[in-house]
C-alpha cells in the first residue's frame, strides 16, 4: 500500500472547513443576539449587523443605547444580550 501525503491538499480542506464552521457558528450567534434583544419600538433588534468572511468577521449594533442595555438596562434582557447568547453557544 502507498499513502501519498499532499499538505498543500490537506491545508486547503482543513481551511475550507475551519471558515464553514466559522460562519455557521456566527450565523447562530447573529440569530441569537437578535432573538434576546429586548423590543420596545424593534429599532435595537432590527439594527444587528454581520459584516465579514473567511475566519474575520463582526456582529456589531450600532445603537447607542447598546451598551446599557447589555449591561442589564431592560427588564426584557436583564443579564444583557450578547454576554448570555455568547454563554450559550460556547457550550
Amino acid at each position: 500500500m502507498k499513502v501519498i501525503f499532499k499538505p498543500l491538499l490537506l491545508t486547503k480542506a482543513l481551511t475550507k472547513g475551519v471558515e464553514t464552521q466559522i460562519q455557521k457558528t456566527s450565523n447562530e450567534v447573529f440569530k441569537e443576539v437578535r432573538r434576546r434583544s429586548p423590543v420596545r419600538s424593534g429599532k435595537f433588534k432590527k439594527s444587528w449587523r454581520m459584516s465579514g468572511s473567511g475566519t474575520k468577521g463582526t456582529i456589531s449594533n450600532p445603537q447607542s443605547y447598546g451598551h446599557a442595555l447589555e449591561h442589564g438596562r431592560s427588564p426584557q434582557a436583564p443579564k444583557g444580550v450578547v454576554g448570555p447568547t455568547l454563554s450559550k453557544i460556547g457550550k
